[in-house]
């Protein structure tokens, strides 16, 4: 085979290669995680997702004392609760987003 054939096909087989991984990134990023159902899963979802997006809360199951520990901090920097509001979150994130086991 020709020095040309081969340049063009590797170029071909690296645009395929990069168009996939593209690809999956984009499908990965417009996918929408979303809460457990449950009680006050709307709460959480307007309280936590104003400040950053909803999955770094899905995907960070917890123990209640860490989501305490985690609530504590996020007030910290700025997250408005009421103690009933709180108390709800927490209930709410220790019950349906429990550690991995």
């Amino acid at each position: 085979m020709n020095r040309t054939f081969m340049t063009t096909r590797a170029g071909c087989v690296f645009v395929s290669i990069l168009g996939g991984v593209l690809f999956a990134f984009t499908i990965r990023g417009t996918a929408q995680v979303e809460l457990p159902e449950g009680p006050n899963r709307d709460l959480v979802e307007r309280k936590c997702g104003s400040c950053h997006d909803i999955d770094m809360v899905a995907i960070n199951g917890r123990s209640e004392e860490r989501w305490n520990l985690t609530i504590e901090e996020m007030a910290s920097y700025g997250l408005q609760l009421t103690p009933a509001e709180r108390a709800l979150v927490l209930k709410y994130l220790a019950t349906y987003l429990p550690p991995p086991k």
